[in-house]
């Protein structure tokens, strides 16, 4: 049995049933990130989608514009990593590496490493 998440910080649906329109509106509480009026530059949408394999298995996708860029194999990660990702926070990291370039597996194993090492930290 798989089950399939997606964690997409980028896009909001409502869906108003309004009789006479009918029609669905989608909002975006953060359309500031995306597009910038100012320079006219339309910044791409990242998002990360965790996979459940059979056997105990698990995969993360990171997506930009609904391209893969990026598959991590759990199958390659230590417990204490793979617990990270399955995180909000962990979603959030490989959005950040994504927007910094994701250049390998190894430099992003790295990266998790750095980022389990660090303490966190909370703002009051």
């Amino acid at each position: 049995m798989s089950t399939n998440n997606s964690i997409d910080t980028t896009h909001n649906e409502i869906d108003t049933d309004s009789k006479s329109s009918g029609t669905k509106h989608i909002l975006s509480k953060f359309e500031y990130d995306l597009y910038k009026e100012e320079e006219d530059i339309q910044l791409p949408i990242i998002r990360v989608k965790y996979f459940s394999l059979p056997n105990k298995g698990e995969r993360w996708k990171v997506f930009e514009n609904n391209a893969v860029v990026f598959v991590i194999e759990g199958s390659k990660l230590n417990v204490k990593e793979k617990e990270f990702l399955r995180t909000i926070d962990g979603a959030n990291f490989l959005i950040g590496q994504q927007k910094l370039g994701i250049k390998s597996f190894s430099r992003l194993k790295a990266e998790i490493k750095k980022r389990l090492k660090k303490p966190l930290t909370r703002k009051k």
